[in-house]
């Protein structure tokens, strides 16, 4: 059982209510049904009938993560033309359906079975790429396993809970979010070493009680456990102005702040009114919705934690020149989308079937051909491929300093 006395970070601190979240499940079932119907028109039954190989690109096109959604369909559309444009796959057209994440745990895992149940010939879905959140991913994982669809995550997950396996076709192409922990450690290692850390975050939200946890860990490992403390939202009771005065008094000189864009965006700015030269670390991904009304001239003052940049992966540098000299442009996350599919396409060739029980022996055998070298996987995740990058900003542009 993890517990060290100065965090006390737990998973048994990710606590559910499970008889409000039952009712509220039978409040919201109208709703839930009426939006998977609008999905399942509007997003998907146009594109089957012409379909030879169909997969499914489930990413948000709506709300806060909807330009990180929107850069990934992007990147699978252009990997899907680049293909067809040479003859298809095996001789097959590739029909790319966007449906979109909705980000809800009931609404997730409908959309994930509407997917799997179009089992015809016709219908079939070979391959998903997504979910991008991880709202019931265990669930999820299972019925496209269950289904035979491939499914290729191109963005970060938590770590499976102790005990759980991952199906045999799933690759986690971003790897796991805890990798964060890593890459914050090192780069307060190589500026701040030797200053005291507050780590905030939602003890409701298994992410984050996850990141806390390995951030905690990565300074344990270094004799340095002492340096860091934990403020989780709830002790304060949402109050940020007293979270802060606690974070302040308890003389933190760092701060790896985590939880909503608006939770992220009012401490920081907090903060960075009291000390503006404090140094404030999050998730690149959670600058979103209201976070840089919130945090005004402070949001170029931070430091945020995001996958790699590709242009910075020695690797990559060829596929990279390659798709310019096709005219594409790789934006953002745009390029793990076009891996997806390619990995996909890799599997393929390889297994000589779109069939999921040779994909998946494949996977399992790895050693995989492409033109950015062989490439093997643990537990669905590449090795030696992609890892955080820590990014600062200058009018909504980021540059990578680590």
């Amino acid at each position: 059982m993890r517990n060290d006395k100065l965090l006390q970070f737990s998973k048994k601190e990710v606590k559910t209510n499970k008889k409000t979240k039952n009712i509220m499940s039978r409040l919201s079932i109208l709703k839930i049904g009426l939006k998977i119907l609008a999905i399942a028109v509007a997003s998907i039954m146009p594109t089957f009938a012409e379909a030879k190989v169909n997969v499914a690109v489930v990413m948000p096109q709506e709300g806060e993560y909807k330009v990180f959604g929107e850069q990934i369909i992007n990147g699978a559309q252009t990997a899907v033309d680049l293909i067809n444009e040479d003859g298809g796959l095996h001789g097959e057209e590739i029909n790319l359906i966007k449906v979109n994440d909705p980000c809800e745990d009931g609404a997730s895992v409908v959309v994930a079975k509407m997917l799997a149940d179009n089992a015809s010939d016709k219908d079939k879905i070979s391959m998903v790429i997504g979910p991008y959140c991880t709202n019931k991913l265990g669930e999820i994982n299972n019925i496209y396993a269950h289904s035979g669809i491939i499914q290729i995550i191109p963005v970060a997950i938590p770590k499976p809970q102790a005990g759980e396996q991952s199906p045999a076709g799933l690759i986690k192409l971003g790897g796991y979010k805890e990798r964060q922990s890593e890459a914050f450690y090192q780069f307060y290692k190589k500026l701040f070493g030797g200053k005291q850390v507050a780590i905030i975050y939602d003890s409701m939200s298994r992410d984050m009680v996850d990141l806390a946890y390995a951030i905690q860990q990565e300074f344990k490992k270094n004799n340095e456990i002492e340096y860091v403390k934990g403020y989780n939202y709830a002790t304060f009771n949402n109050d940020y102005g007293d979270l802060t005065d606690k974070v302040l008094e308890d003389k933190n000189e760092v701060a790896y702040i985590m939880g909503t864009p608006q939770q992220i965006a009012e401490v920081a700015s907090l903060i960075k009114e009291e000390k503006e030269r404090f140094p404030i670390f999050t998730n690149k991904y959670k600058a979103q919705e209201d976070y840089d009304e919130i945090m005004g001239k402070y949001a170029d003052t931070i430091f945020y934690l995001g996958l790699h940049s590709m242009d910075d992966v020695p690797e990559m540098t060829e596929t990279i020149v390659d798709l310019r000299l096709k005219g594409v442009e790789p934006e953002g996350l745009g390029m793990y989308g076009y891996l997806a599919v390619r990995f996909w396409e890799a599997f393929v060739n390889k297994a000589d079937s779109f069939e999921y029980g040779k994909i998946a022996k494949v996977i399992q055998e790895g050693g995989i051909n492409f033109p950015w070298g062989t490439t093997n996987f643990k537990d669905g995740v590449p090795e030696h491929l992609f890892h955080y990058g820590i990014y600062i900003r200058h009018k909504d542009q980021y540059t990578q300093v680590y």
